[in-house]
């Protein structure tokens, strides 16, 4: 099956304590390239975030998936796992020091689910591809914003 990774590095002012609070609350995964909005969160036994649904358009088709956890290194990785019904894959951001504020290091890995749904692959991974490096920096100043609400 058809599969892409994309990178994208950015800065934000906002310390790492204040990006990892961030990183646990759902609506700071709005839009992160190809998710329109996220809903149904979900809170494990801690009150950390476990898992939600959200909702993408590509090719003027719009789709729900689910992000379940991945792996997680408290204060330096987190990883959701993404399905919908045409792709799977995941999105990392890794953490680290940079001067006064924090960088992030973003991954999404994608890939088609079946022979069917890889004939709209080439669409999907477009509009994920399209301006990735700028939803990262917009994800990075969000980060920042949603640390504190």
């Amino acid at each position: 099956m058809p599969s892409q990774t994309f990178t994208g590095t950015a800065t934000t002012n906002a310390s790492p304590e204040a990006v990892w609070d961030a990183l646990d609350k759902a609506k700071t995964w709005e839009g992160i390239s190809g998710v329109d909005d996220v809903f149904d969160e979900l809170r494990d036994s801690e009150g950390r975030l476990s898992g939600f649904k959200f909702r993408s358009t590509a090719g003027g088709r719009e789709y729900v998936g689910t992000a379940t956890p991945g792996e997680r290194l408290e204060m330096r990785l987190l990883t959701w796992n993404i399905a919908t019904s045409e792709i799977r894959g995941s999105i990392q951001v890794q953490t680290k020091e940079a001067g006064a504020g924090t960088g992030i290091d973003v991954t999404m890995n994608v890939e088609s689910v079946s022979m069917m749904a890889s004939f709209g692959f080439p669409i999907i991974s477009r509009v994920i591809g399209n301006g990735f490096q700028e939803t990262v920096d917009n994800f990075a100043s969000k980060l920042s914003e949603n640390s504190s609400t």
